[in-house]
Protein backbone atom coordinates (compact mmCIF):
# COMPACT_ATOMS: atom_id res chain seq x y z
CA UNK A 1 0.00 0.00 0.00
CA UNK A 2 2.47 2.35 0.82
CA UNK A 3 6.69 2.96 2.29
CA UNK A 4 7.22 2.52 6.30
CA UNK A 5 8.16 6.20 5.65
CA UNK A 6 4.76 7.42 5.08
CA UNK A 7 3.20 5.06 7.31
CA UNK A 8 2.24 8.18 10.14
CA UNK A 9 0.88 10.18 7.24
CA UNK A 10 -1.69 7.71 7.47
CA UNK A 11 -4.77 6.79 9.83
CA UNK A 12 -6.47 3.64 9.75
CA UNK A 13 -10.30 3.77 9.92
CA UNK A 14 -12.57 0.82 11.15
CA UNK A 15 -16.26 0.95 9.53
CA UNK A 16 -18.95 -1.63 9.09
CA UNK A 17 -20.01 -1.73 5.40
CA UNK A 18 -23.77 -2.57 4.33
CA UNK A 19 -23.34 -6.56 4.05
CA UNK A 20 -22.51 -6.00 7.81
CA UNK A 21 -18.51 -6.86 7.51
CA UNK A 22 -15.41 -4.60 9.46
CA UNK A 23 -13.65 -3.00 6.68
CA UNK A 24 -10.67 -0.95 7.61
CA UNK A 25 -9.58 1.97 5.26
CA UNK A 26 -6.37 4.38 5.80
CA UNK A 27 -6.88 7.71 5.81
CA UNK A 28 -4.66 10.54 4.82
CA UNK A 29 -3.95 12.85 7.64
CA UNK A 30 -0.68 14.36 6.60
CA UNK A 31 0.11 17.74 5.08
CA UNK A 32 -0.50 19.19 1.70
CA UNK A 33 2.79 19.39 -0.40
CA UNK A 34 3.59 21.04 -3.74
CA UNK A 35 6.45 21.11 -5.73
CA UNK A 36 8.48 24.35 -5.71
CA UNK A 37 9.56 26.51 -7.61
CA UNK A 38 6.34 25.58 -9.75
CA UNK A 39 6.72 24.36 -12.97
CA UNK A 40 3.93 25.54 -15.72
CA UNK A 41 1.96 23.22 -17.38
CA UNK A 42 4.01 23.93 -20.84
CA UNK A 43 7.06 23.07 -18.98
CA UNK A 44 5.48 19.48 -17.68
CA UNK A 45 4.14 18.90 -21.03
CA UNK A 46 8.01 20.04 -22.51
CA UNK A 47 9.29 17.51 -20.31
CA UNK A 48 7.23 15.16 -21.05
CA UNK A 49 7.88 15.17 -24.82
CA UNK A 50 11.55 15.51 -24.38
CA UNK A 51 11.20 12.33 -22.26
CA UNK A 52 9.40 10.52 -25.17
CA UNK A 53 11.72 11.61 -27.81
CA UNK A 54 14.67 10.43 -25.79
CA UNK A 55 12.86 7.14 -25.21
CA UNK A 56 11.94 7.30 -29.08
CA UNK A 57 15.42 8.22 -29.85
CA UNK A 58 17.10 5.17 -27.84
CA UNK A 59 15.13 2.51 -29.32
CA UNK A 60 15.85 3.92 -33.06
CA UNK A 61 19.67 3.98 -31.64
CA UNK A 62 19.12 -0.12 -31.65
CA UNK A 63 17.79 -0.66 -34.90
CA UNK A 64 20.13 0.03 -37.41
CA UNK A 65 23.39 -2.26 -38.04
CA UNK A 66 26.45 -0.25 -36.37
CA UNK A 67 29.92 -1.39 -35.44
CA UNK A 68 29.39 0.51 -32.39
CA UNK A 69 28.26 -2.71 -31.06
CA UNK A 70 30.93 -4.63 -30.23
CA UNK A 71 32.36 -1.97 -28.20
CA UNK A 72 31.38 -2.54 -24.59
CA UNK A 73 32.62 1.41 -24.00
CA UNK A 74 30.06 2.31 -26.38
CA UNK A 75 27.11 0.13 -25.62
CA UNK A 76 27.38 -0.25 -21.99
CA UNK A 77 26.69 3.28 -20.90
CA UNK A 78 24.18 3.59 -23.70
CA UNK A 79 21.70 0.51 -22.07
CA UNK A 80 22.19 1.22 -19.07
CA UNK A 81 20.63 4.13 -19.35
CA UNK A 82 17.53 2.78 -20.30
CA UNK A 83 16.89 2.22 -16.48
CA UNK A 84 17.30 6.19 -15.27
CA UNK A 85 15.33 6.89 -18.29
CA UNK A 86 12.67 4.65 -17.80
CA UNK A 87 12.11 6.62 -14.10
CA UNK A 88 12.47 10.04 -16.17
CA UNK A 89 9.45 9.24 -18.37
CA UNK A 90 7.46 7.56 -15.34
CA UNK A 91 8.16 10.64 -13.16
CA UNK A 92 7.55 13.44 -15.85
CA UNK A 93 4.10 11.82 -16.68
CA UNK A 94 2.81 11.81 -12.93
CA UNK A 95 4.44 15.44 -12.91
CA UNK A 96 1.86 15.92 -15.65
CA UNK A 97 -1.00 14.54 -14.38
CA UNK A 98 -0.40 15.82 -10.77
CA UNK A 99 -2.80 18.08 -9.05
CA UNK A 100 -1.07 21.45 -7.94
CA UNK A 101 -1.23 19.97 -3.82
CA UNK A 102 -0.68 16.50 -3.16
CA UNK A 103 0.57 13.86 -0.42
CA UNK A 104 4.11 14.14 0.27
CA UNK A 105 4.53 10.58 -1.27
CA UNK A 106 3.96 11.80 -4.46
CA UNK A 107 5.69 15.36 -4.22
CA UNK A 108 8.63 13.36 -2.71
CA UNK A 109 8.54 10.74 -5.63
CA UNK A 110 8.88 13.20 -8.26
CA UNK A 111 11.04 15.66 -6.70
CA UNK A 112 13.51 12.86 -5.72
CA UNK A 113 13.81 10.76 -9.00
CA UNK A 114 13.48 12.90 -11.33
CA UNK A 115 16.27 15.16 -11.35
CA UNK A 116 19.05 13.24 -10.70
CA UNK A 117 17.78 9.92 -13.35
CA UNK A 118 17.67 13.12 -16.17
CA UNK A 119 21.23 13.35 -14.66
CA UNK A 120 22.37 9.70 -15.14
CA UNK A 121 20.67 9.97 -18.12
CA UNK A 122 22.66 12.95 -19.64
CA UNK A 123 25.87 11.23 -18.69
CA UNK A 124 25.39 7.61 -19.83
CA UNK A 125 24.18 9.48 -23.27
CA UNK A 126 27.07 11.16 -23.55
CA UNK A 127 29.50 8.81 -22.27
CA UNK A 128 28.42 6.24 -25.16
CA UNK A 129 28.63 9.49 -27.94
CA UNK A 130 32.01 10.71 -26.90
CA UNK A 131 32.40 6.46 -27.08
CA UNK A 132 31.63 6.42 -30.48
CA UNK A 133 33.36 9.70 -31.24
CA UNK A 134 36.69 8.01 -29.28
CA UNK A 135 35.95 5.05 -32.14
CA UNK A 136 35.52 7.24 -35.23
CA UNK A 137 39.09 8.88 -33.60
CA UNK A 138 40.95 5.48 -33.53
CA UNK A 139 38.79 3.36 -36.39
CA UNK A 140 37.80 5.23 -38.88
CA UNK A 141 37.40 3.08 -41.67
CA UNK A 142 35.25 0.62 -39.91
CA UNK A 143 32.64 3.18 -39.42
CA UNK A 144 29.21 2.62 -40.95
CA UNK A 145 26.52 4.88 -41.87
CA UNK A 146 24.29 3.04 -38.97
CA UNK A 147 27.42 3.95 -36.75
CA UNK A 148 26.34 7.81 -37.45
CA UNK A 149 22.92 7.18 -37.38
CA UNK A 150 23.95 5.64 -33.41
CA UNK A 151 25.86 8.66 -32.42
CA UNK A 152 23.67 11.22 -33.84
CA UNK A 153 20.80 9.54 -31.60
CA UNK A 154 22.90 9.32 -28.58
CA UNK A 155 23.30 13.15 -29.12
CA UNK A 156 19.68 13.59 -29.38
CA UNK A 157 19.23 11.40 -26.15
CA UNK A 158 21.77 13.61 -24.45
CA UNK A 159 20.20 16.65 -24.80
CA UNK A 160 16.25 15.51 -24.28
CA UNK A 161 17.83 14.62 -21.03
CA UNK A 162 20.19 17.79 -20.37
CA UNK A 163 16.87 20.07 -21.41
CA UNK A 164 14.53 17.99 -18.71
CA UNK A 165 17.79 18.09 -16.07
CA UNK A 166 17.75 22.05 -16.67
CA UNK A 167 14.39 22.40 -16.22
CA UNK A 168 13.90 20.29 -13.13
CA UNK A 169 17.12 20.27 -11.34
CA UNK A 170 16.09 22.95 -8.75
CA UNK A 171 12.69 21.57 -8.27
CA UNK A 172 11.62 20.08 -4.15
CA UNK A 173 9.27 19.48 -2.34
CA UNK A 174 7.58 21.62 0.05
CA UNK A 175 4.94 21.55 3.11
CA UNK A 176 1.86 23.81 2.09
CA UNK A 177 0.69 26.17 4.95
CA UNK A 178 -2.92 25.53 6.16
CA UNK A 179 -4.00 28.54 5.69
CA UNK A 180 -5.10 29.80 8.76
Amino acid sequence: MFSNKYLKDYRVEEYIDEKGRTRKEAIYIGGDYSVSPPVSFRGKVLMVCLAALSLFAFLGALVPMINAARRSYIMLPFVVSALPMYFVIASTVSFLFSKEVMIRENAEKITRRLPPCAFFTLVLSGAAFLGTIISAAISWDSFIPGDFIFAALCLAVFAASSVIFIKCRKIKAVKRDSGG
